[in-house]
């Protein structure tokens, strides 16, 4: 596994499609990784060095390894739910080989020290892992933490996510210190003086169930406040994480026009799911942001069709059963994600909406590098780091939740079938 210090030796990966956006590469050829870098990219049997090991890619597609800029690792102090060694495991079985923690642990991340912490061997992780550190203290909203320690024990960005910066003035004090660093603001988009209580979409589906519903514009709103903010200031950059509603995704594209360094992600489960889907009060559907209308779904699938969504993240936020298996509204926020992610992009945006394949990856790979400058991944060029992402787009699975390599169960999605599966995750040269 990946905190073996071993060299990583030789591997050849034969008579793959390769695609990689970043390089505007899709084509048959073969790829040499050497002692955790890639040594070589050329077309089918050109490769003269002899390899270790050889892997035979005959019908599949070599990828850059995939890269997920939202997980919940639970770590530290709620490794009941989840922890650095099972999370990444599961990011493993779903194809990533880089994944970015949020910091609303228990305590919340806010000091070098535990941002160092995460990142240690002792940890158990399969893939990489980067921190992203509180951008408050405990993420209150009240005072900004030091980005600069932050960022040299490791932290890739900073973000109160779950708990939403609502304070104009730490606003705009944390986009002022994060561009002095280049360091990426990341908001969970939700003005909660608005959703209190709410526990869905504000639609049919909450007024059947009698549920409070959350208005878009409790969304929307925080958005367009970010995005001005952060055109106060040369190199500020704001990355809107999960987006789920039309009007949000029209700010972004205001945004990007306007030429502020404005980002965003979408989960699979906002483009495969809609409010109704909840249905009976499936808490297997509660999450936040919620499920949406199906207009919304639509804007989304635009958005990733035509290039403003940035990145598919997961979202991956693992609960026990006592946490999700009670009344709707007392249910805690949240599905796993990680070893779901391919199958519905491939099934719903490749087969259902036709969304070419190398979009798709894009969506995984070079997107989220660049939202957050993960120089030497999300790409396959000659010295880049050898994380490799190999899967089959065309064969079919069922997602059993019960065999996941996660330690909650908490999905929409079991008994799911899907097409696109996973065959091999490569990170540093290693098949993990």
């Amino acid at each position: 596994m990946a905190h073996e210090k071993t060299k990583s030796g030789s591997l050849l990966i034969k008579g793959g499609r390769v695609i990689d956006p970043a390089a505007k590469l899709d084509a048959p050829m073969d790829v040499l990784l050497r002692d955790g870098r890639v040594a070589e990219l050329a077309p089918p049997n050109k490769i003269r060095s002899s390899a270790d090991k050889t892997f035979d890619a005959r019908g599949l597609v070599v990828a850059p390894g995939f890269i997920d800029l939202h997980v919940h690792l639970r770590e530290p102090g709620q490794s009941y739910k989840e922890s650095i060694a099972t999370g990444t495991a599961a990011a493993a079985a779903g194809g990533f080989t880089s994944v970015c923690c949020m910091p609303n642990t228990s305590p919340v991340v806010d000091s070098p020290e535990w941002v160092s912490w995460i990142q240690q061997p002792e940890r158990g992780a399969v893939v990489n892992v980067f921190p992203i550190a509180a951008a408050t203290h405990a993420s209150k909203g009240a005072v900004i933490t030091d980005f600069g320690a932050l960022q040299r024990a490791g932290a890739v960005a900073v973000s109160d996510d779950g708990r939403p910066i609502l304070s104009d003035a730490i606003m705009r004090e944390t986009l002022r210190a994060a561009s002095g660093l280049n360091l990426p603001v990341i908001q969970h988009a939700e003005d909660t003086r608005m959703t209190e209580n709410c526990s869905m979409n504000d639609g049919p589906t909450s007024f059947r169930l009698g549920l409070r519903g959350m208005k878009d514009v409790a969304e929307s709103s925080v958005v367009e406040r970010d995005i001005q903010l952060a055109q106060q200031f040369t190199g500020a950059r704001i990355h809107v994480a999960h987006l789920s509603t039309a009007d949000a995704l029209k700010a972004v594209r205001r945004g990007k026009r306007g030429k502020a360094r404005v980002t965003c992600e979408v989960t699979p489960h906002h483009f495969s799911l809609i409010d109704a889907d909840v249905g009976d009060y499936n808490t297997n559907c509660k999450m936040n942001p919620p499920l949406r209308s199906s207009a919304d779904r639509e804007a989304i699938l635009v958005g990733l069709a035509d290039g403003t969504i940035d990145a598919v993240a997961t979202d991956h936020a693992p609960h026990a059963p006592h946490e999700k298996i009670i009344e709707f509204e007392r249910a805690l926020f949240g599905i796993t994600g990680l070893e779901t992610a391919l199958g519905l992009a491939i099934t719903r945006l490749h087969r259902d909406h036709k969304i070419p394949l190398t979009r798709i990856i894009e969506l995984f790979t070079s997107g989220p590098a660049r939202v957050i400058d993960l120089r030497g991944r999300g790409t396959l060029a000659r010295g880049s780091h050898a994380d490799v992402t190999i899967f089959d787009p065309k064969e079919r699975w069922v997602f059993s939740a019960a065999n996941s390599r996660s330690k909650s169960h908490n999905t929409p999605f079991d008994g799911w079938q899907f097409m696109g599966k996973v065959v091999a995750t490569i990170v540093s040269g290693k098949i993990v």
